[in-house]
């Protein structure tokens, strides 16, 4: 009888830890925000007489801008109220944005010390810690380091494809341009009835472009990841009269792509992320930057670069 009972105290007391453990692994208390909204402009003269304009955002992101999307928002819209108030957003302005800005939606509503973490296994354990369900499946399965970035973003996937269309749909409406959304990966992505959706396939890198109205324009741009050099044609989308092609290139151990026009008269410089994001993202090798570190830089300037070019007429 003794040992009956010290058998249930002690399951007891192991059901109580792994319940305070649930009940502590759910909650998100809100962090104080702070970020640097700065930003600035690099643009060559207005011609006499313009067919449009392309404007590429470097915006400079941390791990904290990823803790919600409101927070990511209000980063890219200071970017483009600047972009506005120096008249550079209209009907045939196609604004860009750079690879993976979409993919960092899977660090979304983590626990403080996630975002505060200073390296790479620091990020893996608040990881385990905050999400129980998948720290389950790495004991299971005995997941290494890559595959358990991968496991969280099939765990988050469906939640970041609503994320990514609902914050880049509503900037390209409100701003009412034509929005090249960067990318984001996903398992099988897929559009039905105008809706992002993921599923449980092989990840892919999927590129969405919005128009003023916030709808998806065009078909969705899909590539095979890892990324390999045959991917595939390039993206291609319309502004007005303008038709522009998109190139991607991961050779240089960073992800960044260039926007050109189809005639190949006009092309633009790379097009990247800027700040620190240098965590690993499914799948991938892991002598590849998220952001480059030794790049040229439009400026010296802190915060988000913008690059505008203006498309003159015939």
């Amino acid at each position: 009888m003794t040992r009956k009972l010290s058998i249930f105290l002690v399951a007891l007391i192991v059901g109580a830890c792994l319940l305070a453990l649930l009940i502590w692994a759910e909650r998100r208390p809100a962090a104080h925000y702070l970020s640097d909204l700065r930003s600035s402009i690099s643009s060559e003269p207005a011609p006499v007489q313009a067919r449009g304009n392309l404007l590429l955002i470097r915006p400079q992101l941390y791990p904290m801008d990823y803790q919600s999307p409101a927070h990511l928002r209000l980063k890219l819209a200071a970017a483009l109220d600047n972009a506005r108030n120096a008249g550079l957003l209209g009907p045939n302005t196609l604004v860009a944005l750079p690879e993976h800005i979409g993919t960092w939606l899977l660090a979304r509503g983590e626990k403080v010390e996630f975002y505060q973490a200073r390296s790479r296994r620091e990020v893996r354990d608040w990881l385990l810690l905050g999400n129980p369900l998948l720290a389950i499946e790495a004991l299971l399965l005995n997941l290494d380091a890559e595959r358990l970035d991968e496991a969280l973003l099939r765990m988050k996937a469906g939640q970041m494809a609503e994320d990514y269309q609902q914050l880049f749909a509503g900037l390209a409406r409100e701003y009412r341009v034509t929005l090249l959304a960067g990318s984001i990966l996903l398992p099988e992505p897929r559009v039905e009835d105008g809706r992002l959706h993921s599923g449980a396939g092989p990840l892919r890198n999927l590129s969405l472009v919005f128009s003023p109205q916030g709808k998806i324009q065009g078909s969705p741009h899909l590539e095979p990841w890892p990324w390999r050099a045959d991917a595939g044609p390039a993206q291609r989308l319309s502004v007005g009269a303008l038709d522009f092609q998109v190139e991607r290139d991961w050779r240089p151990g960073y992800p960044q792509s260039t926007v050109s026009l189809i005639d190949g008269r006009r092309s633009s410089p790379p097009l990247f992320l800027r700040g620190k994001l240098d965590w690993p993202i499914g799948g991938a090798s892991r002598d590849i930057l998220l952001i480059p570190r030794e790049v040229e830089q439009a400026s010296a300037a802190p915060g988000s670069h913008l690059l505008n070019i203006w498309i003159g007429a015939e």
